[in-house]
C-alpha cells in the first residue's frame, strides 16, 4: 500500500459520509422500514406490508408532542419518507448522539393501540477491531437513551406509566459468520422466589435487534431486501430499483433510485473492482507463501475481516 492510499476502511461505504447520508435516505422510505419492522418487530408479524406502511408508521416529526387519533390520517396524503422524531438525545452533562433513523409506529392489535418508538441504524461493521468496541453494548446504550429521553416529551414529571416500548434495529452491512441472521434481545422475568407474574407489557419495553447481511440466498424477504439494496454491488441502480419493484413489490421513486445510485457509485463493490484490485493480489500473494494474517494486516493496514473476504475469495 502505497502513503497516498488511504487505509481500505476509509474507503469502504459508510466511513463516507455521502454513501451514510444516501443509505439512510434509502431505509428512511416507507415501503422499505415497513419490511424491516416486519421481519424484526414481534408486534407487526402479522400485518400486512401495505398496512405497515400506510396505517402504522408516523411521518410527522411532532408525533411525540400531539396526540394522534388513529384511523383519521390520510394514508394518501403521507409522505413517503419517514420524516420521524427529533433524532438527538442528550444534555450539557452527559453529551450528545445522533439517531440514523427514528419515528414513531401504532400497532393494528385488538383493543389499545401502542405507539412503539422505532430507532433504525445503519452499520458497516461490527468488528470490534475496527470499532474499538462492542457494537451490541452500543446498542444497548442506544436502547436505554430511546427510554430516558422519553422524560418531558413522552410524559412529564413522575407519569412512568407512559413510558413507550422502544425498538432500536441496527442494519450491520457484515455478519459474524458465514450466514445472514437476526437476533432479538429484550427484557425478560424470571421467578426468583415464589410465582407472581407482572403483566409482561410493564417491562417489556426495551428491544434491541441485530441484523446481520452476509451474501447467499436466505429465505426470509426482509434479509433478501436488504441484500439487494446494500450487497449486491454488482448490480446497477436501475437494476436494484427493478429487483425492488418485481420482486418485493416496493415504490422505488425517482429520489429512492437516485439515492441507490449514489450508494453505487460509493460502494465497496466499486472499490474493490478498481482501487484494491492490486492490493487483492498483494493479500493473495502474502497469503500462499505463507504469511500469518498479523503480518498482512501489518503490510497492508486492512482488518482481519477484510483479508479473510479476500483468503476466501482466493480459495473459491
Amino acid at each position: 500500500m502505497t502513503q497516498s492510499q488511504p487505509p481500505a476502511e476509509e474507503l469502504l461505504g459508510f466511513n463516507n459520509p455521502q454513501y451514510d447520508l444516501a443509505a439512510k435516505n434509502v431505509l428512511s422510505e416507507r415501503s422499505v422500514a415497513a419490511y424491516i419492522l416486519k421481519g424484526t418487530v414481534p408486534e407487526f408479524k402479522n400485518v400486512s406490508l401495505k398496512d405497515i406502511a400506510e396505517k402504522c408508521i408516523e411521518g410527522d416529526i411532532q408525533v411525540s408532542k400531539v396526540p394522534v387519533n388513529p384511523g383519521k390520517t390520510n394514508a394518501a396524503k403521507r409522505p413517503k419518507k419517514i420524516k420521524g422524531l427529533r433524532n438527538e438525545a442528550g444534555d450539557v452533562t452527559e453529551g450528545w448522539i445522533t439517531f440514523d433513523i427514528i419515528f414513531h409506529a401504532l400497532t393494528l392489535d385488538s383493543g389499545e393501540r401502542i405507539r412503539l418508538i422505532i430507532n433504525i441504524e445503519a452499520q458497516k461493521t461490527f468488528s470490534e477491531s475496527t470499532l474499538k468496541y462492542i457494537l451490541t453494548k452500543r446498542a444497548v446504550f442506544y436502547a436505554s437513551r430511546l427510554i430516558s429521553s422519553q422524560k418531558e416529551t413522552e410524559f412529564s414529571g413522575s407519569d412512568y406509566s407512559e413510558v413507550k416500548k422502544v425498538y432500536t434495529i441496527w442494519i450491520c452491512m457484515e455478519s459474524p459468520t458465514d450466514r445472514s441472521a437476526i437476533n432479538h434481545y429484550r427484557l425478560m422475568e424470571r421467578h426468583l422466589v415464589g410465582k407472581y407474574k407482572e403483566p409482561q407489557e410493564n417491562y417489556d419495553l426495551i428491544n434491541i435487534v441485530m441484523v446481520y447481511l452476509a451474501p447467499g440466498p436466505v429465505r426470509n424477504k426482509t434479509l433478501a431486501m436488504l441484500q439487494v439494496i446494500f450487497q449486491e454491488t454488482e448490480k446497477t441502480a436501475e437494476e436494484k430499483s427493478e429487483i425492488l419493484r418485481k420482486k418485493f413489490d416496493i415504490e422505488v421513486t425517482a429520489e429512492m433510485e437516485e439515492e441507490l445510485r449514489t450508494m453505487c457509485n460509493l460502494s465497496e463493490g466499486i472499490y474493490e473492482r478498481g482501487v484494491t484490485k492490486g492490493e487483492e493480489n498483494v493479500i493473495k500473494n502474502l497469503w500462499e507463501k505463507g504469511m500469518d494474517v498479523e503480518f498482512i494486516k501489518d503490510v497492508t493496514k486492512w482488518t482481519e475481516e477484510q483479508i479473510m473476504k479476500v483468503v476466501k475469495k482466493t480459495k473459491n
